[in-house]
């Protein structure tokens, strides 16, 4: 019998040892233990598939509504009213209606008083400048038109399609979602969406799109993408042209370009050409992936081409801290376009002080020389050096129109100035621009001046600075001294092949 229990006593540790049974445990490290089993098993939060930069919680629980819409005429109707904390996940809308010209969506988070979305329905899931439904595969927006031919008096003969919006809506205190039309639509909605549970943290970042329309656009004018100031990121953009002018390429426009945090640390991205900055090349064909595609196009010839295109920067996101100008060079054709982007509400950029007015004349072909752009002849730095210029110049023997131009957020734009074919900005040549620094007292300052390639600057008709940003946009710092009242800077500049040579912008602050 003491063998026996020998024996067990030595089984037992054994067994103990091999994991097979557990040593006795205290109320607390039992606690503990269990504690661990049931952990959670999800990291805190994930990358959004969409947007990568939005970091969202993963204590949720999955949710799906849905709404039948029956919208009378001229009523807006609120199609979700989605309370507490979440983020919709998936946007899906069916009408029974082909023809969604009239109808407006707007989404409201967090009861703000302005709509972060507020446009027409079709534009907002990407269907452009009235073009036949499209399918489009992307990772923001997902369509499916519906093509069917049938005899099923159930289904809608000109059905639309179904839209799909996989770009995250994250709401604090909640998400309403509401639909305007002149006319009646039949449909349904459905939001699956993530209901976060009480004490989750959310990323401040909230879902907002701007809407831009040109018929035409004016090349003289950079064509609007997304303006706006504060802190947040683009995720995307889609763009519809309908081709008006015959003489060239669509899609010779000389590309976008982005001019980022003019407040606080002014930076560019310049584009190149319009498919360029989509990822094409040697124009459009229609191919379709997750972050760029072209889900529609109707060739008619090599300069008779309408189409739209979509690039979403999942991969490569774009932060601004203080603000975002983001434009396209212009041709007077129809253009259409949608971007998409995460702000934080209320957010605003420091004071800036910077002149809102400014005067531009030339151009003067002495831009591709260094030497001969470092000696301006003295009788027309005498004639700009004048109080006020008339609305023309007489400048060695020539006439120059003057231009009136306004800058915003510090920034100046030069490269519409002056049109040609293809419309790329005028390269080899310069121009000499002009803005008042008003001073209430007199002071020394710090005249921050950002640009490409070379720069002369004046202050009260007295050279102050020779820059040479010839390789790309870089920014600096110039010592001055103001007298009280109206002080005169003028700025000679040019523009020339280099790596921002479609840029041809001034960024100016007084600090």
């Amino acid at each position: 019998m003491i063998n026996m229990k020998i024996q067990c006593s030595i089984w037992t540790a054994v067994l103990a040892v091999a994991g097979f049974i557990l040593p006795q445990l205290s109320p607390a490290q039992g606690a503990a233990q269990m504690a661990q089993r049931t952990a959670d098993p999800f990291p805190a939060a994930y990358a959004d598939p969409a947007v990568p930069l939005l970091q969202l919680p993963t204590d949720f629980r999955a949710r799906r509504t849905i709404a039948n819409i029956s919208a009378p005429a001229g009523k807006p109707v609120e199609i979700f009213n989605l309370k507490g904390a979440g983020c919709v996940r998936h946007l899906w809308f069916v009408f029974g209606e082909k023809n969604l010209d009239d109808l407006g969506l707007e989404i409201t988070v967090d009861g703000l008083p302005e709509p972060q979305v507020q446009m027409p329905f079709r534009s907002f899931y990407g269907a452009l400048l009235g073009f036949e439904d499209y399918h489009i595969n992307s990772a923001g927006l997902v369509n499916f038109p519906n093509f069917t031919v049938t005899n099923d008096v159930h289904i809608p003969a000109k059905a639309s399609p179904g839209w799909n919006l996989y770009l995250p809506i994250p709401f604090s205190k909640g998400c309403r979602i509401t639909l305007r039309s002149e006319s009646a639509k039949n449909g349904a909605a459905m939001a699956d969406w993530q209901q976060y549970r009480a004490g989750v943290k959310l990323p401040p970042l909230r879902f907002h799109a701007q809407r831009s329309l040109a018929l035409p656009g004016v090349p003289s004018e950079p064509f609007p993408i997304a303006v706006t100031e504060g802190t947040g990121f683009l995720a995307g953009y889609i763009m519809g042209w309908r081709q008006k002018d015959h003489n060239d390429m669509v899609f010779h426009n000389s590309g976008t370009r982005l001019l980022i945090d003019g407040q606080t640390d002014p930076h560019v991205i310049c584009g190149c050409n319009v498919e360029d900055d989509f990822g094409f090349s040697w124009g459009f064909n229609q191919y379709q992936t997750r972050w760029a595609g072209c889900p529609y196009r109707d060739n008619r010839g090599r300069v008779d081409q309408d189409g739209v295109f979509y690039r979403f920067f999942g991969p490569d996101p774009i932060p601004f801290r203080s603000s975002l100008i983001f434009t396209s060079a212009a041709r007077p054709d129809d253009c259409e376009a949608v971007s998409y982007f995460y702000q934080v509400p209320g957010s605003q950029a420091p004071p800036l002080a910077s002149p809102k007015q400014w005067q531009a004349v030339g151009p003067f072909a002495d831009g591709k020389s260094l030497d001969a752009f470092k000696k301006p002849a003295d009788e027309i730095l005498g004639q700009l050096s004048q109080a006020a210029w008339p609305e023309k110049l007489t400048l060695a023997g020539k006439t120059y129109a003057v231009h009136n131009l306004a800058s915003k957020y510090g920034w100046l734009r030069l490269e519409g100035l002056h049109q040609q074919r293809p419309p790329y900005p005028l390269t080899d040549h310069s121009l000499y621009v002009r803005a008042s620094l008003p001073s209430p007292a007199r002071r020394r300052a710090s005249l921050r001046l950002g640009l490409d390639n070379w720069a002369i600057v004046y202050l009260n008709g007295r050279q102050v600075a020779m820059l040479d940003h010839a390789e790309e946009f870089a920014t600096a710092r110039i010592p001055i001294l103001l007298n009280q009242g109206d002080n005169q800077l003028l700025i000679k500049t040019n523009n020339r092949q280099n790596g921002d040579r479609l840029l041809w912008a001034i960024h100016c602050a007084i600090q």
